[in-house]
């Protein structure tokens, strides 16, 4: 057994993705790991159909009624109790062939790293735009108000992920909420600004990062990141006073945006413009973005 996990969770929807991601999954330059994945209503038969062929790997089903960070945490212990890292993938994008060797290098000498995503359309196709990365951007002024640190482009150090959970079952932000514990509990962070995924954009992503945004998504997102500050008080903020200002004012920032946007004037008017900015967005970004503030702060 490896000391090694690469790690997916596979749901019904993604069964077109199955063989793209399998198939870099096995381009691997670095192929000492064991696949993990999470099953939500999905069988191992199934994946094996969906890929074309059967292969070694370690299948979790989720319990019935599970919520998606429910669905996670299961293969996540598993994990924990019996890997020294764990490299995470999504299972409708694609590795570059040097995403797990590159990760486990850095690995020596971080507890969490992130690598850029290239962003491809839903039939695979380019999108000609980049999910940039900052290498030494300050976290703390990245990580009270958008998100780099997706469960699609990470990799953990397995002693950090022990510490990093348990995440409230209601999370729906999970890779979010990690990543800040984890910048909480002082945890080595890297940045590669090298693309290591194809990141593909489509219909059922919860998290957008190409234009056109829409009203909903506008709407679905400040209620998400809403629900993702209240988690963060309610179960990590009190331990880590020194970063509770700081979140306090994105969450004040948050309600100026929300209440804003309760004019219909105002969202349209929003929304024209943020789709009119030339920007490689990066998650959650475009939620009461700065260059708009004099529409929404007004």
């Amino acid at each position: 057994m490896s000391n090694t996990a690469l790690y997916t969770t596979i749901y019904p929807g993604e069964e077109l993705y199955l063989k793209p991601w399998f198939d870099s999954v096995a381009a691997q330059t670095d192929n000492d790991f064991d696949i993990v994945i999470g099953l939500d209503a999905f069988t191992p038969e199934q994946v094996f159909e969906h890929v074309g062929q059967e292969f070694e790997a370690r299948f979790v089903s989720a319990d019935a009624g599970a919520t998606p960070v429910e669905v996670r945490t299961k293969p996540i212990e598993l994990i924990i109790n019996e890997y020294d890292q764990v490299v995470f993938t999504d299972s409708d994008d694609v590795l570059f062939p040097q995403r797990v060797e590159r990760a486990k290098k850095q690995l020596q000498h971080c507890d969490l790293t992130a690598c850029a995503l290239e962003i491809i359309n839903e039939d695979g196709s380019a999108a000609g735009q980049l999910f940039p990365l900052k290498e030494n951007a300050a976290l703390e002024e990245l990580l009270p108000f958008a998100n780099v640190f997706g469960l699609s482009n990470t990799a953990y150090r397995c002693e950090l992920l022990r510490r990093v959970l348990p995440v409230p079952c209601e999370c729906v932000m999970m890779d979010w909420f990690m990543a800040t514990k984890a910048w909480f509990l002082g945890a080595e962070i890297y940045r590669d600004s090298a693309p290591m995924m194809s990141y593909r954009q489509h219909g059922s992503n919860t998290a957008r990062v190409l234009a056109p945004f829409t009203e909903k998504q506008i709407i679905n997102g400040f209620r998400l990141l809403k629900l993702h500050y209240s988690l963060l008080s309610d179960h990590v903020l009190a331990d880590y006073p020194d970063k509770m200002e700081l979140f306090r004012g994105a969450d004040t920032r948050l309600d100026i945006f929300i209440d804003s946007m309760k004019d219909e004037a105002k969202l349209n008017t929003y929304l024209i413009s943020l789709n009119k900015l030339e920007e490689e967005h990066i998650w959650w970004s475009w939620l009461a973005h700065p260059q708009l503030e004099e529409i929404w702060k007004n």
